[in-house]
């Protein structure tokens, strides 16, 4: 069942956007270039369909490890 991943955005008066951060279907993938730097414990939101058990950019991160053990984009490259 696939499902688009999202995080809300608010401005200072308060008022909040969502963001579409990552989508799941036969895996799980980022699809803002930018979702994989938000902080671990970032909340997102299922948009549309149920989260079963993604809660969080951290949780995101843990599927994608699962389903690709080579995505590691945003681990710090040891030199």
């Amino acid at each position: 069942m696939s499902t688009t991943f999202g995080v809300e955005i608010k401005d200072d008066d308060g008022i909040g956007d969502v963001v579409e951060v990552a989508f799941r279907s036969n895996g799980m993938r980022f699809i803002n270039p930018l979702a994989h730097l938000l902080p671990d414990e970032t909340l997102v939101i299922a948009l549309d369909n149920t989260p079963q058990g993604v809660y969080t950019i951290g949780d995101i991160k843990e599927v994608i490890e699962k389903t690709d053990p080579t995505a590691e984009y945003w681990r710090t490259v040891k030199v």
